[in-house]
């Protein structure tokens, strides 16, 4: 028999002594608890990135993102020359000290068979240091500690139920099981399901159905995985606890399976019975398969695997294969091995189905494949044999894999594994961070281009209008844009590798340098030359040739800014400014962005507060026979002129027009309106009267006797009242006399006394008139 050898340097103890390495490069902790320990500060030059910041300081570039964290800093677009940060570089080195402590102890654990005899414990302790490392990613040192000091602790207890077990009858452990796995022990009646961490006998037999594997570990963490329809027996596992050799053997009835023999020493013997055939071996990576067409045999190790079967021994070397039939064996050189093709080494499948694909290789019948959670090969997900295809798509939930393939020759024989390669499936329906940090929105500008800078995810691709975009080494992106005049759209898109958007966009206005004409609206009230309003605000409206959005600012006389404001669409520009009687100077000026003034006018303003002057030429006549009447006069500062609610025409504040009367009294509404509103009334009265008077009756007579003055008196009325004398003419005997009656309109009398005088009395005329300048005659 010849004794299997023990791999000593597996992943994770390379793993440790590098962590190791680390920490006693890193400086002394401090006295104190380092957890407690201060930060230290530093303060980033212009030359420094936050990964190599972290890097140098905490030996883990990879932090960088817990850092920002810790400093409340959203994202590294955020940094800038001279941003002092705080890094935990105490806290991070007790952590890792933590880490590689609890790794050391797991280790030890295991390579005293912790997996066979203390499962629980070392799972629970493997749990706990997974628990500590996510703790390190989000920067919870504390947490990072506790949660690698009860690994610490768990493994050592775990090491202490293995050192003791180590003394007792060897027993194997069901390692991985995918699919439907049976097993049925000697004391067993009829086969049951085996499940993860099942201990298993000797003389214990072990079956996969079809699509399933498993895996069986045994102390010396010698593994065998058993493939779909497989069925071997446990048939000896024995420990000799004076010299730690032990000695497994393992009958194969039909199927095949893959051997990793990692054995503790030269003591360690594994043997393989195939019905007919005794196998002992060097090599510690085999593979074998038992079916009704023979037995197959490869050896993939430099230590040769030795056969006998009826008397006849075969030596296989490193890289050959035997196939033992009933007409003898046959030796091969096995196939190489094929090379990995797709996904990429390393890459993130954003789906639950991975395309895996390998090159052809030449010879090849069929091939293998093989996908595990673990670079191992200790929890197999996918075990395909006979794939004649060079690519299969498989459905995975997300997590990190393993993969490899292995090219089957024309016997049925698998040559060497290819390299193993690694992906990972994530499903992530996280929009990417995106932020436009300049320009900010609706800028106007009068450069015919503008800069663009912002930042995004570091894996993200960017598209800026349609055109691809570089992003620099910390995810911030600068460039140039070329703009048309007027509005200009600024789209910028992410997309990460998941396949999600985030999209910014940006409105920036063109306008070219160039000279902005304004003009005050032709409908605001003004006096001369001065807008002019009733209140103590004047509302200004304007019009421009600037764009809208363009900034405006109005000065007063001492050059000061009364207000600010913007330019309307259309070009339009409206604001309030204070006024009072005496005229206010005003500037508006439509400034460039940069600034400077495009356009500018000066404008006066006051506050009218009288009503305009209304002067008739002549007044109108009480009375009047005549249907026409002429008015005309000036109306000074008034826009508007009415007579009973219609319009008249002004020219230059003066009106003349003629009116017609009706018969009796007319009445006139007239009413002057200046520009700002003021106003000022006039009613005017006329009489239109076209009758006589009527005279009723005429005395005349010496009331005092024959001696006695001699009197005239008449009584007439008029709708326009008497006028006050009324010519008379009488005889006195032979004698005329002439004079004037005085008339009282208010009774309608008409009287005069003259002195007494000799002679017969005789009226010969009498003509009263109204003062509409009809005349009654008697």
């Amino acid at each position: 028999m010849v004794k299997a050898r023990l791999f000593l340097c597996v992943r994770s103890v390379c793993t440790a002594a590098l962590l190791m390495t680390t920490s006693l490069a890193a400086p002394a902790l401090a006295e104190t608890d380092p957890l407690d320990a201060p930060m230290q500060e530093i303060t980033l030059g212009p030359d420094d990135t936050i990964r190599g910041i972290v890097g140098q300081y905490l030996r883990d570039p990879d932090l960088w993102p817990a850092i920002l964290a810790l400093n409340n800093i959203a994202s590294p677009a955020a940094l800038q020359p001279g941003t002092v940060l705080r890094l935990p570089v105490q806290q991070v080195f007790a952590a890792d000290a933590a880490l590689v402590s609890s790794l050391s102890a797991i280790q030890k654990a295991n390579a005293e068979g912790a997996r066979i005899f203390a499962p629980t414990q070392i799972g629970e302790a493997i749990r706990n240091r997974d628990e500590a490392v996510q703790k390190r990613e989000v920067g919870d040192w504390r947490q990072v500690v506790g949660f690698a000091g009860v690994a610490t602790d768990i493994a050592h207890e775990a090491l202490e139920l293995s050192l003791t077990q180590r003394d007792r009858s060897a027993e194997a452990v069901v390692s991985d099981v995918q699919g439907d796995v049976e097993g049925r022990a000697p004391v067993e009646p009829s086969w049951s399901d085996r499940q993860l961490n099942d201990i298993l006998v000797e003389f214990e037999r072990v079956r996969t159905l079809s699509a399933s594997t498993t895996q069986i570990t045994f102390r010396d963490l010698s593994r065998l995985r058993l493939n779909p329809n497989s069925n071997a027996t446990i048939q000896r596992m024995r420990s000799d606890p004076l010299t730690g050799g032990e000695v497994t053997k393992v009958s194969l009835a039909e199927g095949d399976f893959y051997a990793l023999l990692n054995q503790l020493s030269e003591k360690t013997t594994f043997e393989i019975e195939v019905p007919g055939i005794e196998t002992t071996t060097n090599s510690a990576d085999f593979w074998i398969k038992n079916d009704t067409t023979g037995a197959r045999f490869v050896n993939y190790d430099q230590p040769g695997l030795e056969i006998e079967e009826n008397g006849r021994k075969i030596d296989v070397g490193q890289g050959e294969g035997v196939v033992i039939t009933g007409a003898g064996a046959q030796r091969v050189t096995v196939l190489n091995s094929p090379r990995l093709s797709a996904p990429a080494l390393g890459e993130i499948l954003y789906t639950r189905t991975a395309d895996l694909a390998w090159d052809m290789f030449e010879g090849a019948e069929a091939y293998w494949l093989e996908v595990a959670a673990d670079p191992g090969f200790n929890q197999m997900q996918v075990s395909e044999w006979g794939i004649r295809d060079t690519g299969l798509q498989v459905e995975l939930p997300p997590a990190r894999y393993h993969w490899r393939v292995a090219a089957l020759d024309r016997l049925g024989l698998p040559g060497a594994w290819s390299t193993a390669q690694e992906f990972t499936i994530r499903l992530d329906d996280t929009p990417p961070f995106l932020t436009v940090l300049s320009p900010a929105p609706d800028t106007i500008v009068t450069t015919p281009e503008i800069e663009v800078l912002g930042a995004t995810e570091l894996d993200a691709a960017l598209i800026l209008n349609g055109v691809a975009l570089e992003q620099g080494a910390d995810g911030s992106f600068v460039t140039r844009v070329a703009l048309v005049p007027g509005r200009n759209m600024i789209s910028v898109l992410a997309t990460d590798p998941a396949g999600n958007n985030s999209r910014r966009d940006q409105a920036v206005i063109y306008r070219p340098a160039a000279a902005i004409e304004i003009s005050l609206s032709q409908g605001m009230p003004r006096v001369d030359e001065a807008l002019a309003t009733r209140s103590a605000q004047l509302s200004v409206t304007a019009n421009s040739t600037a764009e809208p959005g363009a900034p405006v600012v109005v000065r007063n006389a001492a050059g000061a800014i009364a207000l600010r404001a913007e330019v309307a669409p259309g070009g339009a520009i409206s604001f309030t400014v204070p006024v009072d009687a005496a005229p206010r100077s005003y500037r508006i000026e439509v400034l460039a962005p940069d600034g400077s003034v495009e356009g500018a006018l000066e404008f006066q303003a006051l506050r009218d507060e009288l009503a305009p002057e209304l002067t008739l030429d002549l007044p109108p006549p009480r009375a009047t026979a005549e249907t026409a009447l002429a008015l005309s006069g000036l109306a000074e500062d008034a826009v508007r002129l009415e007579l009973n609610g219609s319009d008249l025409p002004l020219v230059e504040g003066r009106f003349d027009l003629s009116v017609t009367l009706s018969p009796g009294v007319n009445t006139f509404d007239l009413v002057a309106t200046d520009a700002v509103g003021n106003v000022t009334a006039k009613r005017l009265e006329t009489l239109l009267d076209i009758d006589p008077p009527e005279i009723a009756s005429v005395v005349l007579n010496r009331p005092q006797g024959d001696g006695g003055p001699i009197e005239i008196e008449a009584l007439a009325s008029d709708a326009s009242g008497l006028r006050q004398a009324a010519p008379f003419l009488i005889r006195i005997g032979a004698e005329e006399v002439e004079g004037f009656l005085r008339c009282d309109s208010t009774n309608g009398i008409c009287r005069v006394s003259l002195p007494p005088q000799d002679g017969a009395l005789e009226l010969v005329e009498l003509m009263i008139e109204d003062y509409a300048g009809n005349a009654a005659f008697e």
